[in-house]
C-alpha cells in the first residue's frame, strides 16, 4: 500500500518530468528549427530600362537574390530568358535544362533552346523537341509594374 508521502513524492516527480520534457521539446525546436527553413520563392526586380526586352527574341537576364537555408544566407544567381509578348505580358523561362541542370542557350536562327551537354532541344515555349530532357523548361511567373519587371524565382528540383 502506498502512503500519502510516497504518493505526493511520485506526483511531484511526474509533474516535474512532464514540465522538463515539454520545455526541452520547445527548446530543441527553437535551437534546431531554423536549420530546416528555406526560402521558397522570391520576386526579383529587373529594370526594363537596363535590360532591352523586345517582342523579337529572348534576352538572357541574370537574377541575383538572397536565399536562406537554415542560418546560412547566400546570394543565388540564376539565368532566365525573357521575352515581351503582347502589351505588358512577359515570358520568363529558366535556363536550367530539366535533364541534368545544364545551362541552355537561345538559338535565334533556329528559334529553339539548345542544351550543350546532351543535345536536348526545346521550342520557344520551352517544350521538349528532342533529346533526353524529361520535361519542359520551367516557366517563372513574371509581371510588369511601375516600369520594372518582376520575376518570381523558385528552387528548381532535380529531375532525373
Amino acid at each position: 500500500m502506498i502512503n500519502r508521502r510516497k504518493f505526493m513524492k511520485f506526483g511531484i516527480y511526474a509533474i516535474g518530468g512532464t514540465m522538463a520534457a515539454v520545455s526541452s521539446i520547445a527548446l530543441a525546436r527553437f535551437a534546431i528549427g531554423p536549420s530546416f527553413e528555406k526560402t521558397r520563392s522570391k520576386w526579383v526586380e529587373v529594370e526594363l530600362g537596363k535590360q532591352p526586352v523586345d517582342s523579337g527574341s529572348f534576352q538572357g537576364v541574370v537574377l541575383e537574390y538572397e536565399t536562406k537555408e537554415g542560418w546560412s544566407t547566400n546570394v543565388a544567381r540564376t539565368l532566365v530568358y525573357i521575352k515581351r509578348t503582347t502589351g505588358d505580358e512577359v515570358v520568363a523561362i529558366s535556363a536550367g535544362c530539366t535533364h541534368l541542370g545544364c545551362i541552355v542557350s537561345w538559338d535565334e536562327q533556329q528559334n529553339i533552346f539548345k542544351c550543350p551537354c546532351h543535345d536536348g532541344r526545346f521550342d520557344a515555349d520551352g517544350n521538349v523537341i528532342s533529346g533526353p530532357p524529361p520535361a519542359a523548361l520551367k516557366r517563372h511567373p513574371a509581371k510588369i509594374g511601375d516600369g520594372k519587371l518582376l520575376i518570381r524565382t523558385e528552387t528548381i528540383p532535380y529531375v532525373g
